[in-house]
C-alpha cells in the first residue's frame, strides 16, 4: 500500500497534513512479496469503481464481447517484465492475453505474475506471426480492444531524414543497431490485428527520432506510424505526459502516442498528418496533480519518509522487509556524500570538513591550509588526483519536498544522475523504488512477485534479484500511469461502462 493513496479516517488529510496524529508509522509485510505499509490512523480511500466485465455479454472463448468482431482484451509487445500490463490488467481490469519479450528474466516475470498470459519469448521479428495467430485463435477471430508496444530506442538517432538521407548515399552511414528499427515489426501486428485502440510509449526524445523503415528510407518514427496506419482508419494523437501530473511521486517524461480506429471517435477527433502537439489531447487522461485547483504532486517525503533509516555502511537492510535494503558503498563515496547537504551536489563541496578552510576553487581537490582531502569525487592516476569527470547531476541528493528524481535502470549507483537519499547516507532502497515506481502501490489488488527469477550475481541469502527490480522499474512505464491512461481510453469508448 502506498502512502499516497491514504486518508485520515478522521479528517481525510493525507498523513503529514494531518492534524489528528503526526506519529502513523506501522508496517506489516508479506513473505518476501512486495509488501504493504499501514499508516494509523490511515484509510485507503478505495475507489468505487465497478469491474468493467461484469456487464458485458461473454464470448465462448471467455472474453466479453464489445460488438460484432471486438473482444475485451489487451495484447502487448516489448513487454518488458509486465509493468505497464499490471495498470492494464490488475487497475482497469482488462485482461492481458498475449505478451511478446526478448530479455528471459522479463519474460519470466509476466509468466509468474500474469498466469493466464501467453508469453512469447525472443525476437518478435521471428515470433510476430506466431503471436498474431495466437491473439486471433484465443479471441476466436474477434479483434482485441488494446495493443501496446514499447519499443526500445537505443541509438535511434535525432538528426534530420535529410541529414541521413545523405549520409547514406556517400557511404558515411554508420552501421544500424537493428534494435532500433523493432517498431518496425511492432507496426505490422498492429495492421494485422487491428485494435480498437493502441498506444505506443517511448522516451520524448522518440518525437524527432529518425530510423530506416521498411523502405530502407530514413523516416521520423512518428510520420511513419501515421503513413502506415491513417489507411487503416486511425485517428492517431501524440503528446509528452509527465506523469507526476497523475499521481506518480517521482519525476517521469514519456512520449505517449494513442491511435483509435472507432468510427464515433475518429469522427470527433479526426486524423492530422501532424499528430504530436506539446499541449494534450483528447485522446490523453486530463492530469489530477500538479494544476490550478488540483492537488500538488506527491513527494518523496508523501511517499516514503516514514521508511526505517538506513545507511550504506552501517545498515544495508531492515530485517523485517527484504525490500528494504541498499548497496553497499566504499569508504570514498561514504565521505563524499557524508558531507553533501540535501538537494546538493559532492562537486561543491568546497570547504575542508577537517580545519574549516571555506571557499576553495570547484578544481581544488586538497584543502590549501591543511592539505587534507576536500569531500569532492576524485580519482588518482599516477599518484595524482582529480576530479571525476561527470555531470554535476551525479553524486547528488534528492530532495525531500519535492518528487523523486527519475528512476532508471541504474538508481543503485550513486555516480548517476540524482540517486542520492536526502538525508541518509544511501541511494533509494528497493522498496522505496517499488513505492515511487507505482508497482506497490493500493490500487493494486495484488503483490507483484520477483521471487524466484535469476538475473545477475546471485545473492545467498535473496530468493529474488536486487538489480532485476532496480532495472525493471527503471526501464518501464510507471503502472499508475498507464492506469490513468487506459482508464480514460475506456471513459471514452463508452461501451465499458
Amino acid at each position: 500500500m502506498n502512502y499516497c493513496s491514504l486518508r485520515c479516517a478522521n479528517c481525510g488529510t493525507r498523513p503529514l497534513e494531518n492534524p489528528c496524529e503526526r506519529a502513523f508509522f506501522r508496517a506489516t509485510l508479506t513473505d518476501y512479496g512486495v509488501g504493504r505499509y499501514l499508516f494509523p490512523p490511515f484509510q485507503v480511500m478505495a475507489k468505487k469503481t465497478q469491474s468493467i466485465k461484469s456487464k458485458l455479454p461473454e464470448s465462448s472463448n471467455g472474453f466479453r464481447v464489445l460488438g460484432d468482431d471486438v473482444a475485451l482484451a489487451s495484447a502487448s509487445l516489448f513487454s518488458g517484465g509486465g509493468i505497464g500490463d499490471v495498470g492494464i490488467e490488475w487497475g482497469v481490469g482488462v485482461p492481458v492475453l498475449a505478451a511478446c519479450e526478448l530479455v528471459p528474466s522479463r519474460a519470466e516475470l509476466i509468466r509468474r505474475n500474469f498466469p493466464n498470459t501467453r508469453v512469447f519469448e525472443g525476437d518478435i521479428w521471428k515470433l510476430s506471426a506466431d503471436y498474431v495467430r495466437y491473439v486471433r485463435e484465443r479471441l476466436g477471430g474477434l479483434r482485441p480492444w488494446l495493443l501496446t508496444l514499447s519499443p526500445p530506442c537505443q541509438g535511434m538517432s535525432s538528426n534530420g531524414a535529410g541529414r541521413i538521407s545523405s549520409a547514406i548515399r556517400s557511404g558515411k552511414r554508420r552501421l544500424e543497431d537493428e534494435r532500433n528499427r523493432l517498431v518496425l515489426p511492432g507496426i505490422d501486428v498492429l495492421e494485422k490485428l487491428k485494435p480498437d485502440w493502441f498506444l505506443v510509449e517511448n522516451v520524448r526524445r522518440m518525437e524527432n527520432t529518425v530510423i530506416r523503415n521498411e523502405r530502407g528510407y530514413p523516416e521520423n518514427i512518428l510520420q511513419l506510424i501515421g503513413r502506415r496506419l491513417h489507411p487503416l482508419g486511425y485517428t492517431i494523437r501524440s503528446a509528452i505526459l509527465d506523469f507526476r501530473r497523475y499521481g506518480v511521486p517521482h519525476h517521469r517524461d514519456r512520449l505517449i502516442t494513442i491511435g483509435c480506429r472507432l468510427p464515433s471517435i475518429v469522427q470527433e477527433i479526426q486524423p492530422l498528418d501532424e499528430f504530436f502537439s506539446k499541449d494534450l489531447s483528447d485522446l490523453h487522461p486530463v492530469p489530477s496533480h500538479g494544476g490550478s485547483g488540483l492537488p500538488s504532486p506527491i513527494t518523496l517525503r508523501e511517499a516514503v519518509g516514514s521508511l526505517p533509516s538506513l545507511d550504506a555502511l552501517s545498515k544495508l537492510s531492515d530485517s523485517e522487509d527484504p525490500y528494504h535494503r541498499v548497496p553497499r558503498w566504499n569508504e570514498r563515496q561514504y565521505y563524499w556524500m557524508r558531507n553533501t547537504p540535501e538537494g546538493e551536489t559532492a562537486f561543491d563541496n568546497h570547504d575542508c570538513v577537517y580545519c574549516k578552510t571555506e571557499g576553495h576553487a570547484p578544481e581544488v581537490v586538497f584543502c590549501r591550509s591543511c592539505q587534507k582531502p576536500l569531500p569532492k569525487p576524485t580519482i588518482s592516476k599516477n599518484g595524482v588526483a582529480r576530479l571525476v569527470r561527470g555531470f554535476r547531476t551525479s553524486y547528488r541528493r534528492m530532495s525531500w519536498d519535492k518528487p523523486a528524481s527519475t528512476l532508471t535502470m541504474n538508481s543503485g549507483v550513486i555516480s548517476s544522475d540524482l540517486k542520492g537519499h536526502p538525508d541518509q547516507h544511501r541511494v533509494l532502497s528497493l522498496r522505496e523504488i517499488l513505492i515511487l515506481g507505482t508497482l506497490d502501490h493500493s490500487s493494486w489488488n495484488r503483490t507483484y512477485q520477483f521471487e524466484g527469477v535469476r538475473h545477475g550475481r546471485r545473492q545467498a541469502d535473496l530468493n529474488f534479484s536486487p538489480r532485476l527490480v532496480r532495472e525493471v522499474v527503471g526501464e518501464s512505464i510507471p503502472p499508475l500511469g498507464m492506469h490513468h491512461i487506459i482508464q480514460h481510453l475506456a471513459d471514452l469508448d463508452g461501451r465499458l461502462k
